[in-house]
């Protein structure tokens, strides 16, 4: 919790917040439980003023911002040819090109530059010339999103400016930063909790969990920074399981109801 001010759940006893900051982390498909967490929020009432994402959550936070519903969202995931899209491409920065991934976004999100996305949005990235973390509010969303998802060795890293960015989980995978002197209740949704994974059957899969066993440790002392903190149950799905999309949706969406509903249950007794 943060100090210095009124905190979230004491505040939330004298009187309803309609408004919160939202912080999503990475996660890869775990990340599809943001999607979940958006959808509780809506049906909560409770209106999401910023923004800041990291890897999965900087691409959940995006559509979200450009108008998406989160079931348009989940529908839109759903019909992905994944293979498709990442499809492997070797060269000498990453096993998989962004071309794909480009064509993807130029077709669907209905604008170019973050400023002119509905909701204020951040997106983590990491520069590898000075290893730290840059956060992006304007500018264009393509170049700045996929220098976010970047996950060395997989992806190739993306210029841009002075820049030469990867996945922003490599420095903050809880970006709280932007946000944290907002007036407004900060909500942080971190997917990335502690698991062991049995299915590691080649190359992929030995970098992504990987790279997420390093990254994680990184968001422990962020979580202090949060008022609310959800932590949906994902330890049974791995960071691929994106056909199990529709599950892992669920597990955000069950969360968030079930943390709200406990911080209601503390303002009634």
């Amino acid at each position: 919790m943060r100090g210095g001010r009124e905190r979230w759940i004491g505040s939330l006893r004298l009187r309803r917040f309609d408004e919160v900051n939202l912080v999503l982390s990475g996660g890869a498909a775990k990340g599809i439980a943001h999607i979940g967490v958006l959808k509780a929020l809506g049906e909560l009432g409770i209106r999401v003023k910023r923004v800041s994402g990291v890897s999965a959550g900087a691409i959940v936070a995006t559509f979200f911002s450009a108008g998406y519903t989160p079931d348009r969202m989940l529908e839109l995931l759903e019909s992905v040819n994944w293979l498709k899209l990442l499809r492997p491409k070797p060269s000498r920065f990453g096993l998989i090109s962004w071309e794909g991934a480009k064509a993807f976004l130029r077709k669907h999100l209905p604008v170019r530059r973050l400023e002119e996305l509905s909701i204020p949005t951040y997106l983590c990235a990491s520069d590898l010339y000075t290893g730290r973390a840059v956060y992006f509010s304007r500018g264009e969303i393509i170049p700045a999103l996929l220098g976010s998802c970047a996950i060395p060795g997989i992806f190739e890293p993306v210029s841009l400016g002075d820049y030469l960015l990867v996945d922003g989980g490599v420095v903050n995978n809880l970006p709280v930063e932007p946000l944290e002197k907002k007036k407004e209740p900060l909500v942080c949704v971190d997917v990335l909790p502690l698991s062991e994974e049995r299915r590691i059957k080649n190359l992929f899969h030995v970098l992504v969990r990987s790279f997420f066993l390093a990254v994680r440790s990184n968001a422990e002392k962020r979580r202090e920074m949060c008022d609310v903190l959800i932590v949906p149950p994902l330890n049974e799905f791995s960071h691929i399981d994106v056909r199990r999309a529709r599950e892992i949706f669920r597990r955000g969406y069950e969360e968030t109801l079930r943390v709200f509903n406990s911080l209601t249950a503390g303002k009634e007794k």
